[in-house]
């Protein structure tokens, strides 16, 4: 079977076109880009017509949310370091605030990059890794030390909670003015 497939549905007063594909998820998801695209996700034995429902019963998230992409406008994001020179960057800002962390018992953790298409970064405490994405090349080093801080956090608070901004509140204090600058970088 082929894990893509373009679908055209009647949506509103026209049509859509989506792109579908086929993966081992639990439920149907479905995701806009910047660009307007159209990105959906279903499990294989979910059957056409289901997928199709899902889609049109999201009709008013999806003409909203093409139309707000459609009032604004982009620039490309700017590379702000070598694709090579990235891994040093996120390694020397890790070493730079690793100390706070050695204090609550955190062992220096192995350091990945990899393609993200959905987050900045991701901790597998129980491995000790920390993982970052590649397009953090976009990034300003302040964004980058937010993203480190907050994935060292995941050490000590595995998951979002109140506890867990409050121990991310001591190490980056302006961590929301980070994020919010962060979030405007389109990939």
């Amino acid at each position: 079977m082929n894990n893509k497939v373009t679908r055209t549905i009647m949506l509103g007063n026209g049509y859509l076109t989506y792109e579908l594909t086929y993966k081992n998820v639990k439920n149907i998801n479905l995701r806009i880009k910047p660009d307007g695209t159209v990105h959906v996700s279903a499990n294989p034995y979910v059957s056409p017509e289901v997928i199709e429902r899902f889609v049109a019963s999201k009709e008013e998230f999806i003409l909203n949310a093409l139309k707000k992409y459609s009032d604004k406008t982009y620039e490309k994001p700017v590379q702000r370091f070598k694709d090579n020179e990235l891994y040093d960057v996120i390694t020397d800002t890790c070493r730079k605030v690793y100390p706070h962390f050695e204090k609550c018992g955190v062992k220096f953790p192995e350091i990945k990059l990899r393609k993200m298409k959905s987050c900045w970064g991701n901790c597998r405490a129980l491995k000790g890794v920390l993982t970052f994405s590649t397009n953090l090349v976009y990034a300003p080093i302040e964004c980058i030390e937010y993203v480190v801080l907050h994935e060292f956090t995941h050490f000590l608070q595995a998951n979002h909670s109140p506890r867990f901004y409050a121990e991310l509140e001591k190490v980056c204090p302006d961590w929301k003015e980070k994020k919010k600058l962060l979030m405007k970088i389109r990939i």
